[in-house]
């Protein structure tokens, strides 16, 4: 009976029917944990190119062991799981996806999904048993070719997957992945942090060395045991007579050479995953940073797409056959939208009706109740800054409070709307923060952007920018070039050239300035409170005003002395026809530029359009003239060099960031692509055209003609007598307030000194004398051509009346436009209503020098 029964059991087996899960069927063995290389690599590649995957997954199961590749794939994962996800039909949403889409499942689904492009492939079994759920299947044991899944990694055959609809593989046959282009770097990595411990084992203690009588063999012995008993250092015994000589590859005594080809290792790979490397790693500039942003963005756009593509195409249909309601519908990611700033809400109100509860709501702040007194913030406009917040008891209405934004007291509209809503961010109960004139100036702009009272462009920070780059090519000019051999250098005195390099930092300093401010309110808008605010600002200003500023200051001044130097060596090549390439050869110089390390070219030779230096951040680079009978090298074996350097993945990058050109040729310190905001040159006056002069701070223009010394000058002379009097060679060369040669044109004069009465300006002649000598402001703005801030306006006050003079290069010369004076008379002597937006034309853009004036008021950011 017994054994009946235990027939019975054994004959009664769970049906066929009932399918075991695949996963539940694998057998998975550990990883091999070996030591790899690149034989390791390729042989690994040579059996998946077989179809035999084994080997290279457990390769990659080590690459995952390297922090780089895994910070930086974790970056383009977090990038898709920190998105907003939801599932439509006929653009609603619909509830029961909703639920599914917030499971941690489904956010593995989506980890699956990023995974496939990094492994190549991911297959993963679903179960419904208890919601939505799955399994990856091991990729050790996929054969995505054959569609098999294998129950043990090295079975030749297995179980096919191509028509179970439970299973869906993500991810092409034949792709093995990103981590197969990744493996050698950190191959290579690993080795050279092998070395570089050997390195420091070696060399990273000093070594002692004891030196005895050859004839004194117990002295050897004592001096052996001696060193043994004091200690691991590394120790050599010789004889006196000896002498030991310890030699290390020049660069590398300190272990640099390491560190160097350990970075390039991990730019390989950050570039190989994300497609750049400086939102890891520290770069150099804003500009840079921004363009590595804008590649990293790219790619997280790209695997959006990929990510949402697979979902509509694989999982819609596998929840629609499991009774999901999916049908017609699509999954899609959420746009952000762009948070609004206070500035935004303060319009806005203007426009729309804004819902008070969105105000609370937005910042985090209860909605007091009847009769519950409230925080009130001290005006902003009083000057009270000890003043404490009082509280006042809210008036009702219909049984609603009424804030400060709706019409409780005689304040207008815009002054009630920042009442709220400048309290609003700021939970601690901040406040308006004042500043002194004596504060530094990072804490000035954090107080200002905080108050809401900056968020464009600030007068001070500008001029902070551009003193200090105009400090540095000044002095490089003046000290005369380093970078050129003393029979070579001479005085420069070409002021056009450096008028143009001071245009190029003027528009430098304009995009770094409205690029921190425009970081600074970016800050403010994502902090909570004011603490949290002032120490991101903090690091910010710091990385802009000092760390960023220092780089740029260095570069500014190299580039002036090589700007000097090209110069030079241009107008001697006869006598230097050959130009030598040199380094300062010392350990700070990068490993790339020693590349180029004494090669010689002719002058002419294309090349220096590339590579004249400087032509990286901080390059110190040199070049200096060589003699024809000083030549002695293969000038083609020196252009194949240069052409090898050009072709590197370190000068692919260095074009990239905005060098490969001669800037020492065209005037730019900067290029329009290392500019903080793209293309700024171009599009100068669209962000700078409320930059009139009230934004400056500045009195207005009765003020000033107010404090002028007396009226303008008239000239008794005829048009004829001024031209013959300055007149030489058909043209008159005047000199400006900074030394600078000017340009009249006989057509330009003509057409100014032609008209009758007013019309007729050689009236005015001495007084644009005067104020080309000695101008009361000078404005770099876009009055002559649109939108280029290229045309210098100069504006002198006198009691009656104030004249204005434009010049602009152009080509090799500096041409005076036009002079005019701006009427506030007419003939008759009656006054006229000058229209404030007439000046603002002329009093509009960057102001780079004013007359200091008894009525001027205190500047401000």
């Amino acid at each position: 009976m017994t054994n009946r029964k235990r027939k019975e059991r054994q004959e009664k087996p769970v049906s066929r029917k009932a399918v075991t899960p695949v996963y539940n069927q694998i057998l998975v063995q550990p990883v091999h944990r070996g030591i790899n290389d690149i034989g390791t690599w390729k042989s690994a590649l040579r059996a998946a190119d077989m179809g035999l995957r084994s080997k290279l997954y457990d390769l990659y199961e080590d690459i995952l062991m390297d922090g780089t590749v895994t910070d930086a794939i974790g970056k383009r994962i977090e990038a898709i799981t920190d998105c907003d996800i939801n599932f439509t039909v006929n653009r609603k949403e619909v509830p029961r996806i909703t639920e599914l889409i917030d499971t941690v499942e489904f956010e593995n689904q989506l980890k699956e999904i990023m995974w496939s492009l990094f492994w190549g492939i991911s297959v993963d079994e679903y179960s419904f048993v208890n919601g939505f759920d799955f399994n990856s299947i091991p990729r050790k044991h996929i054969r995505p070719k054959e569609k098999l899944i294998l129950r043990r990694q090295y079975d030749t055959d297995g179980i096919s997957y191509s028509d179970d609809g439970m299973i869906i593989q993500w991810g092409e046959d034949n792709d093995l992945g990103l981590l197969l282009k990744v493996a050698p770097y950190v191959i290579y990595k690993r080795g050279g942090f092998g070395d570089w411990a050997q390195f420091v084992e070696l060399f990273g203690m000093p070594q002692r060395i004891g030196k005895y009588n050859s004839m004194d063999e117990q002295s050897r012995r004592l001096l052996i045991q001696a060193f043994e008993e004091a200690g691991s250092a590394p120790y050599i015994v010789i004889p006196k007579e000896s002498d030991v000589e310890q030699t290390t590859l020049s660069g590398s005594s300190n272990g640099a050479l390491y560190n160097d080809f350990r970075n390039a290792c991990n730019e390989e790979i950050l570039i190989t995953v994300l497609g750049q490397t400086m939102t890891t790693k520290d770069g150099a500039s804003l500009s840079q940073s921004k363009v590595h942003l804008e590649v990293q963005e790219k790619k997280h756009r790209s695997d959006r797409r990929f990510v949402i593509r697979m979902l509509n195409k694989y999982l819609v249909p596998l929840l629609e056959s499991r009774g999901y309601p999916v049908h017609g519908g699509k999954f899609s990611f959420v746009d952000k939208k762009d948070e609004l700033t206070v500035s935004d809400l303060k319009t806005l109100s203007t426009m729309i009706p804004i819902p008070r509860s969105y105000g609370y709501e937005k910042y985090g702040i209860p909605e007091p109740k009847d009769g519950e007194e409230v925080f009130m913030g001290a005006p902003a406009d009083t000057g009270n800054d000890d003043r404490p917040a009082k509280a006042v008891k809210p008036q009702v209405r219909n049984g609603t409070p009424v804030g400060t934004v709706e019409n409780a007291d005689e304040r207008t509209l815009w002054e009630r709307i920042k009442s709220f809503f400048v309290a609003a961010p700021h939970p601690g109960g901040a406040g308006i923060i004042r500043m002194s004139d004596t504060s530094p100036l990072d804490e000035r702009l954090i107080a200002a952007v905080w108050n809401g009272e900056l968020a464009g462009f600030s007068p001070e920070l500008f001029r902070f920018f551009a003193e200090d780059f105009l400090k540095a090519v000044r002095t490089a000019f003046e000290e005369g070039p380093r970078n050129a051999d003393v029979d070579v250098a001479y005085k420069l005195s070409d002021d056009l050239f450096r008028m143009a390099m001071e245009q190029n930092l003027f528009h430098f300093s304009a995009a770094k300035t409205l690029a921190e401010i425009q970081e600074l309110n970016r800050l403010f808008r994502e902090s909570g409170n004011f603490g949290e605010f002032h120490r991101r600002a903090k690091e910010t200003t710091e990385v802009f005003n000092k760390t960023w500023q220092r780089t740029e200051y260095e570069t500014a001044v190299l580039t002036a002395e090589g700007m000097s130097t090209y110069r030079k060596l241009r107008t001697r090549k006869k006598v230097y026809p050959f130009w030598e390439y040199l380094t300062v050869n010392d350990g700070r110089v990068r490993e790339e530029h020693m590349k180029l390390h004494g090669v010689i070219l002719p002058e002419n030779d294309p090349r220096w359009n590339k590579i004249y230096p400087p032509n990286g951040w901080a390059c110190r680079c040199l070049v200096t003239g060589r003699m024809k009978h000083q030549v002695k090298v293969d000038l083609e074996e020196m252009r194949r060099r240069v052409d090898g350097f050009l072709k590197t993945a370190e000068w692919k990058k260095a074009e990239a960031q905005g060098w490969g050109v001669n800037r020492c040729d065209s005037a730019q310190v900067f290029t329009a692509d290392q500019m903080y905001i793209r293309k700024f040159p171009q599009q100068a006056s669209s962000y700078l055209k409320d930059m009139t002069a009230e934004r400056w701070n500045l009195p207005g223009v009765q003020a000033m003609k107010r404090d002028a010394s007396g009226n303008i000058p008239v000239s008794g002379r005829s048009e004829q007598e001024v031209w013959e009097t300055y007149a030489e060679d058909g043209r008159i060369v005047l000199t400006d307030y900074d030394g600078r040669k000017v340009i009249v044109e006989k057509k330009q004069f003509d057409s100014h000194t032609a008209g009758k009465g007013r019309d007729n300006r050689i009236r005015y002649w001495d007084a644009m004398l005067e104020t080309l000598h000695a101008p009361d402001e000078v404005w770099l703005n876009d009055e002559i051509k649109h939108d280029l801030l290229d045309t210098y306006c100069l504006l002198k006050y006198y009691r009656d009346e104030a004249l204005a003079v434009n010049y602009r290069i152009e080509g090799e010369k500096l041409v005076l436009k036009t002079w005019y004076v701006m009427q506030t008379r007419t003939p008759g002597n009656r006054k006229v209503n000058l229209k404030k937006e007439i000046w603002d034309k002329r009093r509009r853009g960057l102001l780079i020098k004013k007359r200091r004036s008894a009525s001027s008021r205190p500047s401000e950011p």
